[in-house]
């Protein structure tokens, strides 16, 4: 039987929502679903942005969306105010995790990157990768983070790659010798 079925094309990802409830991100013209145990919906968040790729949920209940064409994360209360969060100077923000002191890790395409952003949506380019996508983020319990990406040209190879124009560079900040932080990338074989 179906859970749920949505309106628009794609789930690219869901998390926990309260009361064993889901939040189901759709694409393309995105929307966060909000959808109870019993499988009844509503829409919880519908940003003009096309795609919304990942979503994170932090202790307080808030839900964070990773969304492309424009690169933005949102944040959005439980309650469903949504605001802007951090805009990424990429395509497509992918993917999203949690470290345990609240900070958040943001995975990019074009080019691929991980930012770490703290509670105030101030970020630090952690990693600046030679692959196209950190696909995946885990943050592990000491702390190390793990990052799937992928290789391959910023050129689409079919009409299922992600939107990839080429935005400007953002600057690559240097690290700070205090900050002590474990990136394994693990490259997923073959371009895509």
């Amino acid at each position: 039987t179906t859970f749920f079925d949505a309106v628009e094309l794609e789930v690219h990802a869901v998390a926990p929502a309260p009361n064993n409830g889901l939040y189901v991100a759709t694409s393309p013209d995105g929307k966060i679903y909000n959808v109870a145990a019993d499988g009844t919906s509503k829409t919880f968040f519908d940003p003009d942005d096309k795609y919304i790729w990942a979503l994170a949920v932090d202790r307080s209940g808030n839900v964070f969306a990773a969304t492309g064409d424009k690169g933005q994360i949102y944040k959005i209360t439980p309650d469903g105010q949504s605001s802007k969060f951090y805009k990424a100077n990429v395509t497509n923000v992918v993917s999203l995790g949690f470290t345990s002191s609240g900070d958040l890790i943001a995975g990019t395409e074009s080019p691929g990157r991980v930012f770490r952003i703290d509670q105030n949506g101030k970020a630090f380019v952690l990693l600046d990768s030679p692959y196209r996508e950190i696909h995946k983020i885990r943050v592990a319990e000491d702390g190390t983070i793990y990052a799937a990406a992928i290789k391959g040209s910023s050129t689409p190879t079919s009409g299922e790659d992600r939107t990839t124009d080429q935005p400007p560079s953002e600057p690559v900040r240097a690290p700070v010798p205090t900050v002590s932080t474990e990136i394994t990338t693990i490259a997923v074989v073959g371009d895509t």
